[in-house]
């Protein structure tokens, strides 16, 4: 209620400063064009713009549809509003579809985590007891501590990334409703294959004792868990395992889930492989993190307009109709970590980090460094697109409005019939329904259903209107004509991606043509 209020007074305040700006520059013009031998208009006598606007020539005409259309732009401004809040109203939708379905997902890994143990020794002073320093004392000596060297054992962890990585997947979309909003998510069935190598491991501490590879952990990073839909046994080694939440006491990465296995077994050097399928939902993007000395990525997918986005781009990549796909391939020269490295060299994020923007207190190795996926977006987004049209509004209103002024202005004399400031209100009511119409009308059919709609009833509307007022139907066809012909180039912008601004561009010299031939003889007309 206070909202529309003030917008009303805001409506009021800046039409009575508009009128009140042009009168003074008509008394200005009025006063600096009077004839000799003629009186000037008085400063505040109203009736030589009265005389004006009962006779009007062009010039005052334009002034007045400039100040209709300008009053028009604020409830304009009152619509767009409503078509963001509708905007954010969808993303709180697709939030909470999200958090069930499944949010974007970074899959990471595989990484082997092989625990190991350091043994020290340390040397401390500890205080004698009164008989020890009553002995030390008969002998002559002022020793009241002695040395205890101790023996302890600590157990770290080495992180081991992949020689070879490879990920095959298909990724294949559905659409989700929410009432009358639609949200597109997806669901991966994923295959990780590659190898390892037991490397030898004394280079991470000169005091390891023993490294304990029949404790090793196969873990595999996953933004989101509870979107995971399937996974099959884990083959490595020749051996099969079953894979369990959690991380098997890896820290670095956020979340996910592991599979312990016994590589006690293999030769050190020895080269050996791992194969897993995962099936797993998501929406807005799929990525993957190449940690292999050399790593390989096929994804294929049945959606039409995929955003290669991430560090990388594919190398080849396949676009059509029917959908895409696309290879990577990334060598482990592009990111700066090692492939085996202490765990505690590692930076670690939580569960509600953003692998694109680290927390200023990061440290250590970055295993987001380097990520390669693909968003699922639309090319030009329904909301976008009422968006963008709503910001072209006051354009079109006013090319609207001087196609009208230059069809009046003809047949108007022609037939001495003349459409009145009130008419040009309702007329510019009429426009702005417009882009309300296409908020509406788009939420239920869809975008360039509802454009054709609101097309129609704009052109109906404005042509029959025109048509009843001047008593005329030619003005008010040609009229129809050119607004069709505006909303037709609206749409054509809208739709544009990389040609929006040439094409705006276009249009305005276009019409910027338009007035300079329509008021090419105003000073021989006068």
């Amino acid at each position: 209620m206070y909202a529309i209020l003030g917008m009303l007074i805001f409506v009021l305040v800046t039409a009575l400063i508009f009128f009140s700006v042009v009168i003074t520059l008509w008394w200005f013009w009025r006063r600096a064009t009077t004839p000799e031998g003629e009186a000037p208009p008085r400063w505040g006598d109203p009736r030589s713009l009265r005389d004006a606007l009962s006779n009007p020539t062009i010039i005052v005409r334009m002034i007045m549809v400039a100040f209709i259309a300008g009053v028009v732009a604020l409830p304009m401004e009152w619509i767009h509003e409503l078509a963001r809040d509708r905007f954010a109203r969808y993303r709180t939708v697709v939030a909470e579809i999200s958090s069930v379905w499944g949010a974007e997902q970074v899959v990471t890994g595989p990484i082997l985590y092989v625990p190991y143990t350091i043994t020290f020794q340390t040397v401390e002073e500890v205080p004698l007891s009164a008989a020890e320093i009553a002995f030390e004392q008969s002998r002559g000596s002022e020793r009241v501590t002695r040395e205890i060297t101790r023996s302890h054992e600590k157990t770290r962890a080495a992180l081991i990334l992949p020689n070879e990585l490879n990920i095959d997947g298909h990724i294949s979309t559905e659409t989700r409703y929410r009432g009358i909003y639609t949200v597109r998510v997806y669901t991966a069935d994923v295959n990780f294959s590659g190898s390892f190598t037991r490397h030898n491991l004394s280079g991470l501490h000169q005091n390891i004792s023993d490294v304990h590879w029949d404790r090793a952990v196969l873990v595999i990073g996953i933004t989101g868990t509870r979107a995971i839909r399937g996974i099959s046994e884990l083959e490595i080694a020749g051996e099969k395992h079953d894979f369990l939440p959690g991380m098997g006491g890896m820290t670095v990465l956020p979340s996910g889930f592991s599979a312990p296995g016994d590589l006690s077994n293999i030769a050190e050097g020895d080269t050996f492989a791992f194969n897993f399928d995962l099936s797993v939902g998501g929406s807005g993007g799929f990525f993957m993190t190449p940690l292999g000395v050399s790593s390989s990525f096929t994804l294929t997918s049945d959606w039409p307009h995929p955003s290669f986005t991430g560090s990388g781009l594919p190398v080849s990549r396949e676009i059509g109709a029917d959908g895409f796909s696309a290879v990577w391939s990334v060598p482990n020269l592009v990111r700066n970590y090692p492939q085996v490295d202490d765990m505690q060299n590692w930076g670690a994020l939580d569960i509600n980090s953003d692998f694109r923007r680290l927390p200023r207190n990061f440290s250590g190795h970055n295993i987001y460094e380097y990520v390669v996926g693909v968003e699922f977006v639309e090319p030009v987004f329904h909301y976008s697109l009422i968006i963008r049209s709503i910001s072209h509004s006051l354009l079109f209103i006013v090319l609207t409005f001087l196609g009208i002024v230059i069809f009046e202005n003809y047949y108007g004399r022609r037939y001495r019939v003349m459409l009145s400031a009130a008419q040009y209100a309702v007329i510019g009511a009429g426009l702005a329904l417009f882009y309300l119409t296409l908020l509406a009308a788009s939420e239920h059919v869809g975008f360039t259903t509802a454009y054709k709609i609101a097309t129609a009833q704009g052109v109906i509307m404005t042509g029959g209107y025109v048509a009843a007022a001047m008593r005329r139907l030619r003005p008010a066809v040609m009229i129809a004509v050119v607004q069709s012909l505006l909303y037709a180039m609206l749409f054509m912008i809208l739709r544009m991606e990389d040609y929006a601004l040439l094409a705006g561009t276009a249009l305005l010299v276009a019409a910027t043509a338009a007035l300079m031939v329509v008021t090419r003889d105003v000073n021989a007309s006068r």
